[in-house]
């Protein structure tokens, strides 16, 4: 009875000594099948792998962004504050953080969609045509320019396409 007891025992440390070393090694010959097979792709599928990830960045980050703007205002009446430049909701004084939006003449669609965070312009900012097509798309952090800047004509042809970081003008 003893002998068998002793034997489970060192059965048992030896499958949670060598199961660990026998699963890492699998795992390090796995890591090795994928650099391998990183180094199959095609320059310009890599460049498209990174640009899918560079968007999925950008994405997550306007997503936490536009979490923190849930409150959304006729942006008629955003008023700017002349010596701080900072945006404000009305005669609030503190500095809006939020959607604000403007509606066509007719009310039906929007003109425009702006979000701000603490006054400045922050996230995506839209303008409409009067027939409903878009206008225009740009991004903002913190006031500033940030990203693609899209223009679009009334029949819905891309015009103009610029990149900003940090507000000033970059490579596309």
């Amino acid at each position: 009875m003893r002998y068998s007891i002793q034997n489970t025992v060192v059965r048992w440390r030896i499958c949670f000594f060598i199961l660990p070393i026998v699963y890492s090694s699998c795992w390090e010959s796995e890591n090795d099948e994928n650099v391998n097979s990183a180094n199959d792709f095609s320059s310009g599928d890599l460049e498209k792998i990174e640009n899918l990830e560079s968007e999925i960045e950008r994405l997550k980050w306007e997503n936490s962004r536009l979490s923190l703007k849930i409150r959304s205002v006729d942006g008629e009446k955003l008023v700017r504050d002349k010596r701080t430049g900072l945006w404000h909701f009305d005669v609030e004084r503190n500095p809006y953080t939020g959607r604000a939006v403007e509606y066509r003449s007719n009310n039906k669609g929007l003109l425009v969609e702006a979000f701000f965070y603490k006054g400045k312009r922050d996230g995506v900012e839209r303008f409409w045509h009067e027939n409903g097509k878009l206008k225009s798309k740009s991004q903002w952090f913190a006031g500033r320019k940030n990203g693609l800047s899209e223009e679009w004509d009334e029949d819905g042809q891309l015009n103009k396409v610029e990149n900003y970081t940090n507000g000033k003008l970059s490579e596309p």
